[in-house]
């Protein structure tokens, strides 16, 4: 904490410590009790893009919010891919997980909501002027990508390849937009 106050600036301390507290004090005990554990701990997990605009802008922005909410929004099918084809894994360790607590519908119905508003906020990036043309384009192809597997979650596959391949697609879809974003 004090590199980050010392080395950029207050808020950008404040907000690293927010998210230590969050993911020690919060997230790591919440896990054996709540499936909303998931959306506790992807707010540490997001913070870094927050943390690196506040180092250098000093100060919140809605840009800086919206690269948080991707990154937020990312993890959650991202995570819930594993808690898929993990479900045994998650049970036998007493974590709470949306397969085992709410059932695979369920779990698959969230992944794909979510899906559909992690590309919303990937396309967000462009009003808010942090992608171009380029970027625009990589980003709707990739969305596409995203929420064309997610659908199929939904109509076709039910099997645990299908969430394996997700999580694949999800590994490389947040370098790949990131990528497009940096070139764009």
């Amino acid at each position: 904490m004090p590199l980050l106050v010392f080395g950029a600036n207050a808020l950008t301390g404040l907000l690293g410590a927010l998210a230590l507290v969050i993911y020690v004090l919060v997230y790591l005990p919440m896990k054996r009790h709540s499936v909303l554990a998931l959306l506790v701990g992807a707010i540490p997990g997001a913070m870094p893009p927050l943390l690196g605009w506040t180092a250098g802008a000093g100060s919140i922005s809605a840009r800086g919010l919206m690269l948080f909410a991707v990154i937020f929004l990312s993890q959650i099918p991202h995570f819930l891919a594993i808690a898929l084809f993990r479900r045994r894994d998650h049970l036998a360790a007493g974590l709470k997980v949306l397969p085992n607590e709410r059932g695979e519908e369920a779990t698959r119905r969230a992944i794909f909501v979510t899906l559909v508003l992690q590309v919303l906020a990937t396309l967000a990036l462009v009003p808010l002027g942090l992608g171009g043309p380029a970027y625009l384009v990589g980003a709707a192809l990739l969305g596409a990508v995203m929420l064309g597997w997610g659908a199929l979650g939904l109509i076709g596959r039910r099997d645990d390849l299908w969430a394996r391949r997700l999580f694949g697609i999800s590994v490389d879809y947040l370098p790949a937009l990131f990528a497009i974003l940096l070139l764009s």
